[in-house]
């Protein structure tokens, strides 16, 4: 469930792209720089979300540089970074695992399982410096699990589990905003959980995987549309908690990835079911 937490970068300015690409590079330099470079594979723009939200609303402070890399050999790319940078590298690292893991246990992959077995070792780091979110992460997941192995077809209970998880990675320390940076998580891990069971609804219903929005309508896959007023609902919960934060730096941006870039994905899906139906719209 990678890759909905992203920015609409069509409609973002060339100072907010330039300050968004800059934390991105951040947390692939975080990553080469505690766990090397092999381990950027695992980068993806959902930590950098959680990076702005944790920057913006703690101002610590930043470390501005430009370097050349693999990607952009030719010219150096400018960065940032702060400590929710190496926060966000660990956070990567475990979710990565996770992932893997899952896919291992769920196909049967072996190149999976592989790649798994060459993260253990920065796992474990992770672990050690992390073992309150690395001990939720593997809590919900196996909740997850259980319900997937039983059918559940109440979607709310696995999109809960997978909330707790997300909401257990905003709280990087416990103070007074810990409540609100709780709900902000959990409800973005549910719209995430649940958009990702839509998007794959027809996917799933021909390959006969688990899904529990295919449960909940009795195996029948049902248009994407059915589902915006439940993700629209979800969402307005996440938005709600993300306006109780004092947010100044980088609102914009972070308004553009929570109002906009989360539904990337829905709506290219839809796009793509409806004009397959009407392919003459």
């Amino acid at each position: 469930m990678f890759g909905y937490v992203i920015a609409r970068k069509d409609t973002l300015s060339e100072e907010q792209l330039a300050r968004y690409r800059g934390c991105y590079c951040g947390l692939c330099h975080a990553l080469k720089e505690h766990y090397g470079s092999l381990h950027r594979l695992a980068l993806n723009y959902d930590m950098t979300f959680l990076i702005l939200v944790l920057s913006s609303l703690y101002e610590p402070e930043e470390r501005q540089d430009a370097k050349r890399c693999a990607v952009h050999p030719a010219k150096p790319q400018a960065f940032w970074q702060n400590r929710f940078s190496v926060y966000a590298a660990d956070l990567t690292i475990a979710l990565t695992y996770h992932k893997l893991r899952d896919d291992w246990l769920d196909e049967g992959d072996r190149l999976k399982k592989g790649l798994m077995d060459q993260l253990q070792g920065a796992y474990d780091k992770v672990k050690a410096r992390l073992p309150r979110q690395c001990g939720l992460i593997e809590r919900e997941l196996d909740a997850l699990l259980a319900l997937e192995k039983a059918g559940e077809a109440v979607p709310d209970k696995c999109a809960a589990a997978f909330g707790w998880l997300m909401a257990g990675l905003f709280v990087e320390q416990e103070d007074h905003w810990s409540p609100v940076l709780w709900d902000m998580g959990f409800f973005l891990g549910q719209f995430i959980y649940l958009q990702d069971a839509a998007v794959d609804l027809h996917k799933d219903a021909k390959k006969g995987r688990y899904n529990p929005l295919l449960l909940l309508h009795g195996g029948q896959a049902r248009p994407l549309a059915d589902f915006e007023p439940m993700l629209l609902m979800v969402a307005g919960q996440c938005a709600a908690a993300f306006d109780r934060l004092p947010l100044v730096q980088d609102v914009p941006l972070l308004k553009n990835i929570l109002y906009e870039g989360i539904w990337t994905r829905y709506h290219e899906a839809r796009s793509r079911q409806e004009h397959k139906e009407n392919p003459s719209e």
